[in-house]
């Protein structure tokens, strides 16, 4: 370095140099690397559902549920190895006891199914008998049904409580906790953005539920909350010194755009980028699975594969990355389910191809 503190250019070069490596090291080190290998979900009654896109799935045992929102329904399948067994439509179209107006989100518990549509929740039984309703007012599409609670993400402006609890009477039990004390928006730096729109840019995300806790996801920050139902006792971390530098690079942006500088809708003729870290997230045995979202920031580009990345919830360490080389250009996984047994995981996805059906397969570890 110079007098002035300029860095001489070796030396630049140098630092240049090792930085690059740190990261690569960093991008390399992330536990077992294992490849998957798949094959394509047989799915019986095809012709009655509607499968341009699959919105949300869920497995209680060896049921299966998807939510076709197209028709107001929620289709319930048997998984027999690669194979969907239909047994039931679940719901029809109107907003009366037992119907169903575009159904976004269901969620199983005990011997209960809950359904999130425009409307509110309805409960069926997983036989698909009708039990009870309530309306849900606020504008989420982010729900969880754990024990016999209702949780739900509120993107609300006018609320000041991110999480919302529910019982199956619709009374609230409990909200928590304050979205200030995640971030603060400022609605007045952004052009085109409403303040509902704004939150849910902001705080979209998953809920999860495991050994009696909840935990909520952050999408674009990678923020993690994990608390007892009631809201008490909240440990907060996250998860992006876990993952690539892809990740830390679209929390970075996405931090700009809407906590720092402002983002211009207008400007951007109206589209919102995502810039998710993950598209979808399980926990399994202890671990948390990350689908990761698989646009390439740095590169400007669809990353070639599908990756998931296995968190150890104990230490909070990455102990396994799973990786599908891509069958078909611009492929994505939008959602999946664990469905293996013992001690390795075998995933049930969503896979979508630009102008065709979204398609269901397994995947399976190769070791």
């Amino acid at each position: 370095m110079n007098e002035r503190g300029i860095m001489k250019p070796k030396i630049a070069r140098q630092t240049k140099w090792i930085a690059a490596f740190l990261l690569a090291i960093a991008d390399f080190v992330r536990g077992e690397q294992i490849k998957l290998t798949r094959s394509e979900v047989v799915i019986d009654f095809k012709d009655e559902g509607y499968y341009k896109t699959i919105p949300f799935i869920a497995l209680h045992d060896d049921l299966f549920f998807i939510c076709d929102n197209f028709t107001h329904r929620v289709l319930e399948y048997r998984l027999d190895g690669n194979k969907l067994e239909f047994i039931r439509a679940i719901g029809k179209p109107g907003q009366g006891p037992g119907d169903l107006m575009r159904p976004t989100n269901i969620s199983v518990s005990g011997d209960t199914l809950a359904v999130h549509d425009e409307h509110g929740i309805s409960f069926f039984g997983i036989d698909g008998v009708f039990k009870r309703k309530f309306p849900l007012l606020s504008k989420s599409v982010t729900m969880l049904f754990a024990g016999d609670v209702v949780f739900s993400v509120n993107y609300d402006s006018g609320k000041k409580d991110l999480i919302q609890t529910y019982n199956e009477s619709g009374e609230i039990l409990s909200a928590f906790p304050r979205k200030t004390d995640l971030y603060s928006l400022r609605p007045e730096i952004h052009r085109g953005l409403s303040p509902d729109s704004l939150e849910r840019t902001v705080f979209e995300g998953v809920l999860l539920s495991s050994e009696g806790d909840v935990f909520y996801l952050n999408k674009k920050f990678g923020d993690v909350l994990r608390s007892d139902p009631s809201g008490a006792n909240i440990i907060k971390w996250n998860l992006v010194p876990l993952l690539s530098k892809v990740e830390k690079a679209k929390a970075d942006e996405n931090r700009r755009m809407f906590l720092v500088e402002g983002f211009d809708l207008v400007k951007n003729q109206g589209m919102i980028p995502n810039n998710y870290l993950f598209e979808d997230a399980r926990i399994w045995k202890g671990r948390l699975f990350l689908l990761l979202e698989n646009f390439d920031i740095l590169e400007h580009k669809a990353r070639p594969f599908t990756e998931i990345v296995e968190i150890d919830l104990a230490s909070r360490a990455v102990v396994g990355t799973y990786r599908s080389n891509a069958a078909a250009r611009f492929e994505s996984a939008s959602n999946f389910l664990i469905v293996g047994q013992d001690k390795t995981p075998v995933f049930l996805m969503t896979l979508r191809v630009p102008g065709e059906d979204t398609t269901l397969w397994i995947f399976r570890p190769e070791r």
